[in-house]
């Protein structure tokens, strides 16, 4: 069925402190294939001042939700961080443009997960099952994460209640490992909902979730 399949806002914190939010829409057209399109704002400092940049993303995904171009336009202010990345996905090959040179990376016949801004995650409750887990390779569009193999695993927990202290929400709890580290991923049906690492060193915090569901934030 063609439609919006997911729609929101992100607020994404680190180490306590709030990064930046996303607004992203998740939709199949009538031929099956799905759009992910997204625009947000992230924050950081230049020396002592604070500072926020823009962006916008679009990926286009086959109906088998392999990706089949991606783009980013990630504006700073008067043009400090800028950064924009095109992509498109063959069947075994893919060539990256970030601007500066074009990079060709071979593709796994297996399903992966595209990793670009925060919003990427959206495409996982497409993929996840509590009958068996799933076990993707990540493809990051991040130029210091492409040398490193990454798989992981999105595997069901439990369903738990999520609530911002005045409503309460419904959703299923999926672990998402690879060696390294283990997230916690909240769905709800076809939406994403949260994700968070749920560590205890503040330094090392880090969580993203759905604003227009929890408008006074997410509760522990």
């Amino acid at each position: 069925m063609s439609g919006i399949i997911d729609s929101g806002t992100l607020v994404i914190e680190a180490r306590g402190q709030r990064l930046g939010t996303e607004e992203y829409t998740l939709e199949r057209r009538e031929d099956g294939t799905l759009s992910l399109r997204s625009q947000g704002t992230l924050n950081f400092k230049i020396a002592f001042f604070s500072a926020q940049a823009t962006f916008v993303q679009a990926i286009e995904f086959t109906a088998q939700r392999r990706p089949i171009s991606y783009q980013l336009a990630l504006d700073g202010p008067i043009g400090i961080g800028n950064r924009h990345v095109s992509a498109s996905f063959g069947t075994t090959i893919a060539i990256i443009d970030d601007g500066q040179k074009k990079t060709e990376i071979a593709l796994p016949e297996e399903p992966f997960l595209l990793l670009g801004m925060f919003s990427s995650y959206a495409i996982l409750p497409l993929w996840a099952t509590r009958e068996a887990a799933q076990k993707l390779k990540v493809i990051s569009l991040r130029g210091d994460r492409r040398d490193r193999e990454i798989w992981v695993l999105l595997e069901y927990l439990r369903p738990v209640q999520l609530s911002d202290g005045s409503s309460t929400l419904e959703a299923d709890e999926y672990l998402l490992k690879d060696e390294q580290f283990t997230l916690k991923l909240y769905l709800s049906g076809d939406r994403l909902v949260a994700l968070t690492n749920d560590s205890a060193e503040r330094d090392r915090s880090f969580r993203l979730y759905r604003s227009d569901l929890f408008p006074q934030g997410l509760k522990p």
